[in-house]
């Protein structure tokens, strides 16, 4: 690639979106364009700025279903990083906010020659049901091959990555791939469903042995930044999830020191499958009483222990975890 003066992002207000501003700003060379809606809070974004930082970001406001807006909006732009996410609702729901926008994005990338096309994705789209206990999960392990047994999300961030590749290639717009872990920081919860269910004020653990995939924002945001601007990347994948993670039992523990009382259930690793079963089962047999939140699939592909590789993010972009995990904690829990 060129040397690389302007780039443009979606979701720039979002929490991952409102980091990698920042990331990118330490870079005095860089223009930085956010394409936010129109009823956006932008102040969020700014205020952290300073007065040069702020000189530098420009902000055009409209809906990524407006092709002109698209078109006008990524001109002249080297990298466009696509962070932008719906995160609930049904498939349908997730298909029209995730999928769709994409096509229309990178349609539109492509019409301005665009030179580089970042889409964060998950790491959530590996097919772990297939996999041993404790392999190691690099970017080569398959995509779930039946994600609609999992959730809608992981439906629609498998479907995003199929069709990015293919608009890719149909296309020859450079593409790259960002698939973290769970990002957490300032304002998220460190409990989540990785950890466990939250059954109204109970926590049901679930194993809790097991690395969690997790990532600080911060982190995140700088292995993000990288995948647009380190040349010789396109067509690759990175997964980002930070060095040294924590397992459940050991949140929990740090959660407890802390001060936070957590009233828990612990499910030992060997009885999620048949109480998943058995959960299911009645499930089905209830007629929905038990509404179907744990399945077998979902179970084994949620809560099997495993280790995911960041090895290529640290290779071919020099990333370096900015944040230690230690430091990380103490922040989200000050935050």
């Amino acid at each position: 690639m060129n040397t690389i003066q302007r780039v443009c992002l979606t979701g720039a207000t979002g929490f991952l979106g409102r980091r990698l501003v920042q990331r990118l700003l330490t870079d005095p060379q860089l223009q930085v364009r956010c394409l936010v809606r129109p009823t956006s809070d932008v102040d969020t974004l700014l205020e952290p700025l300073s007065p040069e930082q702020r000189a530098r970001v420009e902000v055009v406001r409209g809906e990524l279903h407006d092709a002109g807006y698209l078109r006008q909006g990524l001109a002249e732009s080297d990298v466009v990083y696509h962070v932008a996410a719906a995160l609930g609702g049904n498939t349908s729901t997730l298909f029209l906010n995730t999928v769709v926008p994409t096509r229309r994005l990178m349609a539109a990338a492509s019409a301005v020659n665009v030179g580089r096309f970042v889409l964060i994705s998950s790491l959530g789209v590996y097919g772990t049901r297939e996999l041993r206990r404790w392999q190691q999960v690099d970017e080569q392990a398959a995509l779930d091959p039946r994600a609609e047994q999992r959730d809608p999300y992981t439906f629609s961030k498998v479907r995003q990555e199929l069709v990015a590749r293919e608009l890719s290639a149909e296309l020859k717009l450079p593409l790259v791939i960002v698939r973290p872990g769970v990002i957490y920081g300032e304002g998220r919860s460190l409990l989540t469903s990785r950890v466990g269910l939250q059954v109204g004020p109970l926590l049901v653990r679930m194993g809790g042995s097991h690395p969690l995939p997790y990532t600080y924002v911060e982190n995140c945001a700088e292995g993000v930044k990288l995948a647009g601007l380190v040349p010789g990347v396109d067509g690759e994948t990175f997964n980002l999830v930070d060095d040294d993670p924590v397992t459940g039992h050991q949140l929990v523990r740090y959660l407890r020191r802390q001060g936070q009382k957590i009233r828990s259930v612990w499910i030992p690793g060997m009885c999620i499958q048949p109480l998943s079963w058995i959960y299911a089962t009645y499930s089905r047999w209830s007629q929905g009483q038990l509404p179907p939140v744990i399945t077998p699939y979902r179970s084994a592909a949620i809560w099997k222990p495993l280790r995911y590789s960041n090895a290529q993010a640290k290779h071919k972009l020099n990333w370096v975890q900015p944040i230690s995990t230690e430091q990380a904690l103490e922040r989200t829990i000050a935050g």
